[in-house]
């Protein structure tokens, strides 16, 4: 049998990229399985196309208008992806076509619901947002209620207080002192807290700063990939732990500011309702990916 011939779009929601590849119309036996076993070779930035992961793209029952499947670099399947549900949002509502075209302006949002293994996600595309000379989307999300754990002291991190955070996947949050530059602690900590006894399942992993009044500068050690250049739910956690230390006020939006630029997040008054993210979603090239024939 000749190979499968896949066709992908590489994606990017402030630098944090990814391979994304819609499998809506044609899906084979063990489809997930082979695209785990070939995310580490084609995220590879050296010798495969080069991301974060792959965005698979699956059909999905009613009211959902699509399904989003997350494989990190490393093959792992983690439960939610921010940055990446941007960007499958905005290629299931048509802000880019397989050719590289986007599409006439509309007159309206463009609303679609993805579901995800952390839920479904409402995902707004405004109009004011959509961007023809670089393929770009500003897309709205309305992530899951945070959900705040222990504060925790870890002995992979002498010293430090770690905020516990699930948005639907696990994080750690941890502010620095104004003098500490969050870089250096998430290069050096970040691989010891992610696999910290605490965690049995792993966690992904912030170090933050606050800048200014509802700013705060955050470096992310990501659970299956390391530094990457931005984490949506990771600036997700990162407010929502800024709401439950104090420095930051829920209804007001806050910027979280990272190494691939800034997200807007705002943490509801009622914590039973989910945590709202603003941030782009931009399409870079597309390609074709092989995998070997199903034996």
């Amino acid at each position: 049998m000749s190979p499968i011939r896949l066709p992908f779009v590489k994606v990017e929601g402030l630098g944090n990229d990814f391979v994304l590849l819609d499998l809506r119309r044609e899906q084979f036996p063990g489809a997930l399985e082979a695209l785990a076993a070939a995310a580490p070779r084609w995220c590879d930035r050296r010798r495969g196309v080069g991301a974060d992961g792959l965005l698979v793209v699956l059909s999905a029952k009613a009211p959902a208008d699509a399904r989003m499947i997350v494989l990190n670099a490393d093959g792992t399947r983690p439960e939610m992806c921010g940055n990446g549900l941007r960007c499958v949002a905005a290629h299931v509502a048509g802000a880019w076509s397989w050719e590289g075209l986007p599409p006439p302006w509309r007159e309206e949002a463009a609303v679609v619901t993805i579901e995800t293994d952390a839920g479904p996600h409402r995902c707004v595309l405004a109009t004011e947002g959509v961007h023809r000379e670089d393929a770009s989307a500003e897309v709205d999300v309305e992530m899951v209620a945070a959900a705040l754990g222990e504060t925790v002291e870890l002995p992979e991190a002498p010293g430090r207080r770690f905020v516990t955070v699930s948005m639907g996947n696990p994080h750690a949050v941890c502010f620095v002192r104004d003098d500490e530059d969050p870089e250096t602690l998430a290069r050096s900590l970040g691989p010891a807290v992610e696999r910290a006894s605490a965690f049995p399942n792993r966690t992904n992993v912030e170090f933050v700063r606050r800048e200014a009044e509802d700013s705060f500068t955050t470096w992310v050690w990501e659970r299956g990939c390391g530094i990457t250049e931005a984490c949506g739910t990771g600036a997700c956690a990162v407010a929502a732990a800024a709401v439950v230390e104090g420095v930051a006020t829920a209804g007001h939006p806050v910027r979280v500011r990272l190494p691939g630029g800034p997200l807007t997040i705002t943490v509801p008054r009622d914590p039973d309702r989910g945590v709202g993210m603003r941030g782009p979603a931009r399409r870079v090239f597309t390609g074709e990916l092989q995998l070997p024939a199903p034996t």
